[in-house]
């Protein structure tokens, strides 16, 4: 199974992301890996079901243009840090955690799920695409204890806002930051006692229809 028919979509999305600053700024083997990837979870979706997207394109728009506009928000977020550890909670087929880890290969990024097919998908795809920044962990949030705590934790389908936060803040380094990443405001906005809305930003996915959010929150 081959993405290859959908290069240009999706150079041309990542196009579009780069006409903002900050910019994508990927390199053609980038590229080739995030084709890589998305041709995995189509392979895997057939016996695994690790998502409900079935069709080539939709891959393309609903995951990987989705996850890879967030990716230059976040450097902004991180822009101080030299090495940041970033942690991608309920990520099912490693989105946008595999994403942000082929963009971004001096971060260090780990993806955790409670379900161990996918964990297992997620580990198979770090070999498969050589991903030496990138670890997959089958693990509920609440009871993960890593040895050193994460500068920014995100989520894209993982659960409720406040059920995110109060799952996974002993994680979060002392001045780390949460990104949830959200459909329409009205939906899930909900934020524990404790934690304050940093930024609130609109997100805008190429080809992809529907309203986006990001969430960045802090202690």
């Amino acid at each position: 199974m081959s993405l290859q028919k959908h290069r240009a979509m999706l150079e041309d999305g990542i196009a579009q992301i780069d006409s903002q600053l900050p910019s994508l700024k990927l390199n053609t083997d980038q590229i080739a890996q995030l084709l890589s990837y998305g041709e995995l979870i189509l392979k895997w979706n057939k016996v695994y079901n690790l998502t409900a997207i079935r069709s080539e394109q939709e891959v393309i728009t609903h995951h990987l243009l989705d996850s890879l506009a967030v990716v230059p928000l976040l450097d902004k977020v991180l822009e101080n840090q030299t090495n940041p550890r970033v942690l991608d909670v309920g990520s099912g087929a490693g989105l946008p955690g595999l994403v942000i880890a082929i963009c971004r290969p001096h971060w260090t990024v780990h993806t955790l799920d409670t379900v161990q097919k996918k964990a297992a998908f997620m580990q198979q795809a770090c070999g498969s695409l050589k991903l030496q920044n990138a670890q997959s962990i089958h693990q509920r949030v609440e009871q993960y204890l890593p040895e050193h705590a994460y500068d920014l934790i995100c989520s894209r389908a993982f659960s409720s806002m406040e059920n995110f936060i109060e799952l996974s803040h002993h994680l979060l380094a002392e001045n780390g930051v949460f990104a949830a990443l959200k459909g329409k405001l009205d939906v899930d906005k909900n934020i524990p006692e404790a934690w304050q809305l940093q930024q609130l930003i609109q997100v805008n996915v190429p080809f992809l229809p529907g309203e986006r959010h990001l969430f960045l929150i802090k202690r």
